[in-house]
């Protein structure tokens, strides 16, 4: 019986990275990777290294790949001001034309396209301008645009009318993985700031706002996510809000990991992220040479400290963000991650991938 090919878009972001990993490890399926660098670490999978932005090269690139039936479309481009971009009109229109380059490039003779899994989350709730009805449900009315998601999606459904293939979209909530230079992957900002006050002889104080309820998605939850989409009909068409299945809230996490850091707590300290830790770059680089880690530069391992800030709520913010997992749940996919132990377990590969000093 022949393998199924999954296409992974963005293999080195957050959920490319895990899903990567997930479809090597599954034995009924061949993997291709795609993103714009290759890969600084082992892989079996095919490698495609293409700038989504180039519709001639993404043709010519993935044109000599053959046998692709399903695609994992995690890529995403981010403006330097990450939460910014997210209203302006050129953000909508460069992540469509990725999204349309790929397609357009895989939908020719050798392939054999079933599938495509399109990840969004909660701006497609309006979460990036304020308040939004709780707990969001997919059957919601949309908010004001500009918004990328909304783009890509009413592209999708029309571009599959008269097709054979499926899609479904993935709503996450906070994503958290392994992959670094991701602008949006929490986990390691945490793990350098911690690093950073220890070094410095401090104790470790949560740096955001408000204590607020929270919900999260582990990569790797969502990599199983896209498997059980890829071949259920129940997901065919069709979007679903997926998360870890618990709730959070940061100020109760942070003395746990102070204790993986082998260091004291302390009450908080408010304070931006993006306005003070850019300039401890020079305490991170002495780290490195000093505990012998990978030599990944600062800003590999944080590109976006403002994206910190906005999800610990520096500022008054993030809003109470909630969503509904009932549709995916009465649609089959059950699985569940306890959010405390993923954010340990993450931080601890870190460590134990040398990434992080261990204590």
């Amino acid at each position: 019986m022949a393998k199924n090919k999954m296409l992974i878009v963005g293999a080195l972001g957050t959920v490319g990275r895990s899903a990567l990993e997930h479809f090597e490890a599954a034995p009924d399926w061949d993997v291709v990777g795609l993103s714009r660098r290759r890969p600084d670490f082992a892989t079996d999978a095919e490698w495609v290294s293409a700038d989504l932005r180039n519709a001639a090269e993404c043709a010519e690139r993935l044109g000599q790949i053959r046998g692709i039936s399903h695609i994992a479309y995690a890529a995403v481009f981010e403006k330097p001001n990450v939460t910014k971009g997210w209203a302006e009109r050129d953000h909508v229109q460069i992540n469509l034309e990725m999204l349309q380059n790929v397609v357009n490039a895989v939908e020719q003779p050798g392939n054999d396209l079933q599938h495509i899994s399109l990840l969004q989350g909660s701006k497609a709730y309006g979460a990036h301008l304020g308040p939004y009805r709780m707990p969001a449900r997919e059957s919601d009315p949309r908010y004001m645009p500009p918004n990328f998601y909304y783009d890509q999606m009413d592209w999708l459904a029309e571009r599959q009318q008269g097709r054979d293939w499926g899609w479904t979209i993935l709503r996450p909530q906070v994503v958290c993985g392994l992959a670094l230079g991701s602008p949006q992957n929490v986990v390691s900002a945490i793990g350098v700031y911690a690093t950073i006050s220890r070094e410095l002889g401090m104790p470790l104080r949560f740096p955001g706002g408000e204590a607020k309820i929270g919900e999260a998605t582990d990569a790797r939850l969502i990599a199983r996510g896209l498997e059980w989409a890829a071949h259920s009909p129940a997901a065919h068409n069709e979007t679903f809000n997926i998360t870890n299945g618990d709730v959070y809230i940061w100020q109760n996490l942070w003395p746990r990991i102070a204790a993986l850091f082998d260091m004291p707590h302390a009450e908080p300290n408010p304070f931006s992220l993006g306005r003070v830790m850019p300039e401890n770059e020079h305490i991170w680089d002495r780290i490195v040479e000093k505990y012998g880690l990978m030599p990944n530069s600062y800003k590999t391992i944080v590109p976006s400290w403002q994206f910190a800030d906005y999800l610990l709520g520096y500022g008054g913010r993030p809003n109470p963000m909630h969503v509904s997992t009932i549709k995916i749940r009465k649609a089959g996919f059950h699985d569940c991650v306890d959010t405390e132990e993923m954010f340990l377990d993450l931080l601890a590969t870190l460590q134990a991938r040398n990434v992080l000093p261990r204590f």
